[in-house]
């Protein structure tokens, strides 16, 4: 079944969406993105997700022609007619323009934004998931800046194949120096002694929208949390390992690099942020 896609300005079939082949989001990855989800029509977090597009464009030297009302309504209009309870995906690119990668031959960027309707293996938050850690390493942070959402995305892409071909759920990456940093799609947390911990942004990751309100979460409940250099034998020793990210919430960890973490279940921390994070989103008001 066709769902609805807004493209540059119009509410189209996605059966009928079509951009320029000349586009350099295409071309040249060229352009940024934010994923969300939307509870009962209205989408969580909509603000903070808009203010981390904005920032990216800004260090991209993007210009976003539309407003953040304009981006706002459009969004709501998208869940309106696709449904209440969403995965919404927003890119905007450079637009099309002349092959080569001067910014400048592209005088209008394209924007277009899709969503489908949530589908979790609801597996994984009962029974927990299965992560490894790839050898495929974190671009480096000077190189390819990992706090910009970019559609550049082939670093992500070859640690995922590593994951499908362990046939585990999500794989960790590290950095240059070993140190962990983020999963493919994803911002990982372990917890030890009830303290909270997850890699610090100078490790090289991005700072996710879910991750945020995790960290708030977790300190409302009464944990220490610590954003922190974080090993990988760190993780396997942890009492409760866990990923977030904004499609699928809190995915607790049970199994890492092949090896039980703590009991083998989700943890009960994990499982009451997870819970407490629901309870936000569920009551979220537009």
């Amino acid at each position: 079944m066709a769902n609805w896609v807004y493209l540059n300005g119009e509410f189209i079939s996605s059966e009928d969406a079509k951009i320029s082949v000349f586009d350099h989001g295409f071309l040249y990855g060229d352009g940024i993105f934010e994923t969300m989800r939307s509870y009962n029509g209205i989408i969580f977090m909509l603000s903070e997700h808009l203010d981390r597009l904005y920032r990216s464009a800004e260090e991209l030297e993007l210009n976003i022609p539309w407003s953040r009302e304009e981006l706002t309504k459009a969004l709501s209009r998208l869940i309106s007619l696709n449904g209440d309870n969403q995965y919404i995906r927003m890119s905007i690119t450079r637009g099309p323009g002349p092959v080569g990668i001067d910014p400048r031959l592209c005088p209008k960027p394209t924007i277009v934004a899709f969503s489908k309707e949530i589908n979790i293996d609801e597996r994984l938050y009962r029974k927990g998931a299965a992560a490894v850690f790839v050898k495929t390493p974190r671009n480096l942070a000077l190189a390819a800046r990992p706090d910009i959402k970019s559609l550049n995305f082939l670093n992500n892409i070859l640690a995922k194949q590593e994951v499908t071909g362990s046939g585990a759920d999500e794989g960790f990456m590290l950095n240059y120096k070993g140190q962990v940093t983020e999963g493919t799609v994803s911002n990982i947390f372990m917890i030890r002694d009830k303290c909270v911990f997850t890699p610090s942004p100078a490790c090289g990751l991005l700072q996710g929208i879910a991750r945020m309100k995790v960290m708030e979460i977790a300190r409302e409940i009464g944990h220490r949390v610590e954003e922190t250099i974080i090993t990988p034998e760190d993780f396997i020793n942890a009492d409760e390992v866990f990923y977030t990210n904004s499609g699928s919430e809190i995915i607790p960890v049970v199994i890492l690099d092949g090896r039980r973490v703590g009991d083998g279940n989700p943890g009960k921390i994990t499982l009451e942020l997870l819970k407490r994070y629901r309870v936000y989103a569920y009551n979220v008001r537009g």
